[in-house]
């Protein structure tokens, strides 16, 4: 954790490389600003899995899995009459074991599907063909 004087620097560090040394970087962070900041692409994890993939400002601008959509809507809004989204629900608030087949998100996914909980071939049935 650093200030935000020097996390700036450092993100334009890290700008720096990518487009002057044409370095890849791989930035492991909690911060989606920071994140669609310095990155190309972006890749939304839950407990160890991916859940969606993609250029950066596709996925945080259109996401289309539910996890990521939940996460971007649970930021703070700058605009304070802008209040949080009272509709979204997480089915299941406690983490749960999962079957081994299964798909981690399922037990929280608002749009889980019975397959979600046997197989594990995608990471969202929502979208599958």
């Amino acid at each position: 954790m650093v200030d935000a004087t020097l996390r700036m620097g450092i993100l334009n560090i890290f700008l720096d490389l990518k487009e002057k040394s044409y370095a890849s970087i791989i930035y492991i962070t909690h911060d989606l600003a920071t994140a669609y900041y310095v990155s190309d692409y972006i890749m939304v994890m839950y407990r160890g899995n991916v859940m969606e993939f993609g250029d950066a400002e596709d996925v945080l601008e259109d996401p289309l899995h539910p996890y990521t959509r939940i996460l971007l809507e649970s930021l703070l809004k700058v605009d304070p009459r802008q209040r949080w989204r009272e509709e979204i629900e997480l089915s299941g608030l406690e983490v749960k074991e999962f079957e081994a087949l299964g798909y981690k998100f399922a037990n929280r996914c608002p749009y889980a599907k019975e397959m979600c909980f046997e197989k594990r071939r995608v990471s969202c049935w929502l979208y599958a063909k």
